[in-house]
């Protein structure tokens, strides 16, 4: 049972390893979070076990995109106020785009929002880093399926000869 074990756990890190390259294609990079967030969870469950991949909550929507009904953002009144959305927005014009300049940057986050607002986000669409994932390991994940039965009926088998013996 431990080769299998083992097995799980190499597939857990693959798994891991090529949700990060997809992340770095998608050009998803900015601080590094996301790709740093990126973990594998290997859990018991009553049918057996099985593998969670976690990441930060703001890569869902990055993979699956976030359609224009549902950006946060309506034009501004012109009274002010505060929006984390557009914080975001801003930090991003900085960070990514090197913009130091505060008003120059909280321009930029507008002109991102309303863009946003029109197409959705990402402006490209959505990356399915997740999915293209899963396409790219899916011969890996096939071969863990034939060892992992394999370690498991061979565990089995062990397990009666070991009870057949005096």
């Amino acid at each position: 049972m431990e080769s299998a074990n083992i097995l799980l756990e190499n597939l857990a890190a693959l798994l891991v390893q090529e949700m990060q390259q997809q992340i770095r294609i998608a050009n998803h990079v900015m601080t590094g979070s996301l790709e740093e967030s990126v973990e594998s969870r290997i859990l018991s469950t009553i049918t057996g076990r099985k593998i969670e991949i976690w990441l930060n909550d703001y890569g869902i929507a990055l993979d699956q995109g976030v359609p224009p009904e549902k950006i946060p953002f309506t034009d501004p009144s012109g009274r002010g106020g505060r929006s984390k959305y557009i914080e975001g927005l801003q930090r991003f014009a900085q960070l990514k785009l090197g913009i130091t300049d505060n008003r120059k940057s909280l321009g930029i986050a507008f002109a991102i929002a309303k863009k946003h607002k029109k197409v959705g986000m990402p402006v490209a669409g959505p990356t399915k880093f997740i999915q293209k994932t899963i396409d790219a390991t899916d011969a890996d994940i096939e071969r863990f399926a034939e060892d992992w039965a394999e370690a498991i009926f061979e565990a089995q088998i062990n397990a009666i000869i070991e009870n057949i013996r005096p």
